[in-house]
């Protein structure tokens, strides 16, 4: 009875572990997805007429210099991207469908999707990653000037950080001005988008410090293309309007 026990034991074992190897083995011949199933990006405003989103692919079980097929599902105008209807895989483990964007066709700020499905009768594709879907917008004007800066002070010669922050579609606020703002104080910064890359903080911004003085600010600047940005600005005391200090404010994007 002993001697059945064992030998049925050792079948089990056996068809066990043949099992086990079956479940384990790796694909024995190439099959191709997307390396993600979605991918967001932000067209920086400066981008030119035309911008690459690249969307991976990647393949494994082998390499594959066969076709793939792919298909675009968009809320975007057709004349606005392209895309290839077939890419010739490159035969290495990586690969990439690039998305072209004609940023002229876009409304600044506004948010796109994108569905790619690839599909081929030359290579297998994973069910589970046959489709990737893109969101992206290009950035907005006054979105570029925000964040974190460094400021540098010619009055004093002083270093140190400042947030700007979107007010509306012209103005961005400095919630840092002069390094030394009460709680909830700003300066705000008006943009002019034309040719003349020009700022201004109006005439009559009334600001406290962080002592409770009171002061006008006024100034004018320029900005460049590039997210940077310098003020020469005044501050007047509230009460006399007597002239408290002039300098200029170099803000340098972190």
């Amino acid at each position: 009875m002993r001697k059945i026990a064992v030998y049925l034991f050792c079948v089990i074992c056996l068809f066990s572990c043949k099992k086990n190897e079956y479940l384990d083995a790796s694909v024995d011949e190439p099959m191709v997805e997307f390396s993600s199933l979605s991918i967001n990006e932000t067209i920086p405003f400066v981008a030119g007429n035309e911008y690459n989103i690249a969307v991976p692919i990647q393949i494994f079980g082998g390499n594959s210099t066969a076709s793939i097929s792919v298909k675009v599902e968009s809320d975007l105008s057709a004349e606005a991207y392209t895309v290839p209807s077939s890419v010739q895989l490159k035969g290495s483990s990586l690969d990439t469908v690039f998305v072209k964007i004609k940023t002229g066709k876009l409304q600044k700020g506004k948010p796109y999707s994108m569905k790619l499905t690839i599909s081929s009768s030359a290579v297998s594709v994973s069910k589970n990653y046959e489709s990737c879907t893109v969101v992206f917008s290009q950035q907005a004007f006054m979105d570029f000037f925000t964040g974190m800066y460094v400021c540098y002070e010619s009055s004093t010669g002083s270093t140190y950080d400042v947030e700007f922050v979107k007010m509306n579609e012209t103005t961005v606020k400095n919630m840092n001005f002069y390094d030394f703002p009460l709680a909830g104080q700003y300066v705000p910064y008006v943009f002019t988008q034309d040719d003349s890359k020009s700022i201004e903080i109006p005439e009559g911004t009334e600001w406290t410090d962080n002592l409770g003085n009171k002061y006008l600010v006024s100034g004018t600047g320029t900005y460049e293309l590039n997210g940077n940005f310098s003020v020469d600005f005044t501050m007047q005391d509230a009460a006399t309007e007597a002239v408290y200090l002039t300098g200029k404010h170099s803000f340098r994007k972190k």
